[in-house]
């Protein structure tokens, strides 16, 4: 069922766009087509007071890894109400941590049947959360990074479907109903501290996901300020294999009991995400944002079952935008206590307690905390640097370090620096 749903929507989403290709094709003799380009990019260097990685790329050795990005955008315009979007980029791979990719963010048709309606069709950008539409344009927000503990909640931004939006115009309050569906083909990465028969090689690999995201988001917008509240289904699905099948534990005599994965599981597993988000403007031009994001998954990976929130506090100077977080991110208690029991297992052979260590590790729970402080100094009204000292500490875990072979990630501390310069043109 899955596979139909997806390929229905592809195929509908393809018989649209080409609808509207030919439309325009026929159109183009009469309309004074526009184009406008615009770039974006971001040279960041992080660093922590840690040999183990942390966001697949900060370690003591520093990295521009993590947050350099460069990107260019192309905005045709056919007449008032239609138009194609065209966005790449070149970033850090998706599906391996030591190579760059280029890919194609955006890549959609655009029509406004009226000034208060908007239909996309094609490749477009999740409405998640407040930044996600803009994430990659980090001159476009103060934070040296978007806080990974909300940020990281979904492993895309960007789907091939169809979106349409509603607006709303008041005289103090815009309101905006947005409603979207889509598929991607993803990939969500796991690291392994040890070598194992399962995975013979320790370190990263990433997993194949098959996305189909629809949800409905609205947004309440005035001049200075922003909320938004957002439900969306997610079904995931691999190909040619099951997902969401149990971990089990068996008896193997002496005392000892050995995890492994069961038999089960299902073609798909339905994640529902719920999220939350509000940017207001206090007196003394204070301004405060914060944001929630919730989601549970059914299966093995079930500690990315988690909610993650985040609370900031920023003052404008002139040019400066001084800001300081807090963030926080947890998986449920079930995940972290099957992780826990897991991780603790010792067998009477090396060989069998690295399989545990490695189903411990596929179970991907996260229990960890963020505070940061950093400011933002705009050169120009399209540039800006930023600079931000964040301490990260874990709880009994936390999958966004890289643990070292022989320990874990539990009850770590660690003091991470990053220094970027953003721009537009």
């Amino acid at each position: 069922m899955q596979n139909m749903n997806a390929n229905f929507l592809g195929g509908m989403t393809l018989t649209l766009l080409k609808a509207w290709s030919l439309a325009l094709l026929v159109a183009l003799p009469a309309l004074a087509v526009d184009f406008t380009w615009s770039g974006f990019g971001t040279a960041g260097y992080a660093q922590s007071d840690s040999a183990a990685k942390y966001q697949r790329f900060i370690n003591n050795s520093g990295t521009f890894k993590r947050d350099s990005i460069l990107g260019a955008q192309l905005d045709v315009r056919f007449s008032p109400e239609w138009g194609a979007t065209f966005q790449g980029k070149l970033a850090p791979s998706d599906h391996s941590d030591s190579n760059y990719q280029a890919s194609m963010a955006w890549a959609f048709v655009s029509w406004r049947p009226a000034d208060d309606w908007l239909i996309r069709a094609g490749k477009i950008r999740l409405p998640l959360m407040l930044n996600t539409e803009n994430n990659d344009v980090g001159a476009t927000f103060d934070f040296a990074r978007l806080p990974q503990e909300v940020y990281s909640i979904s492993p895309m931004t960007d789907i091939v479907g169809l979106g349409i939006s509603k607006t709303w115009v008041g005289d103090s309050v815009d309101w905006i109903l947005e409603g979207y569906s889509g598929t991607a083909k993803t990939q969500w990465r796991f690291y392994n501290r040890e070598s194992s028969v399962d995975r013979p090689q320790a370190g990263s690999w990433f997993l194949p996901i098959n996305i189909t995201s629809t949800g409905v988001v609205l947004t309440a917008r005035s001049l200075d300020n922003v909320f938004r509240i957002g439900f969306h289904e997610v079904e995931a699905s691999r190909d040619g294999a099951k997902i969401g099948a149990p971990i089990i534990a068996t008896p193997i005599g002496g005392g000892y009991v050995v995890y492994s994965v069961g038999n089960g599981g299902s073609d798909k597993v339905t994640v529902p995400v719920f999220t939350l988000g509000a940017s207001v403007l206090l007196p003394a031009e204070f301004r405060v944002t914060g944001e929630y994001a919730n989601m549970r998954v059914d299966s093995v990976t079930e500690g990315l079952s988690r909610w993650g929130a985040y609370l900031a506090l920023s003052k404008r100077f002139g040019a400066w935008t001084p800001y300081a977080y807090i963030a926080k991110m947890k998986s449920t208690d079930s995940s972290i206590e099957k992780y826990k029991r897991i991780n603790g297992n010792t067998l009477p052979s090396v060989s069998l307690t690295n399989r545990q260590k490695f189903l411990a590790d596929v179970v991907a729970p996260y229990d960890q905390a963020t505070f940061a402080i950093g400011t933002s100094y705009r050169l120009t009204p399209t540039s800006l640097i930023k600079a931000e000292i964040s301490q990260v500490r874990t709880g009994d875990v936390s999958s966004f370090i890289d643990a070292p072979s022989g320990g874990d990630s539990a009850h770590q501390r660690l003091d991470v620096f990053s220094l970027s310069y953003s721009f537009i043109f």
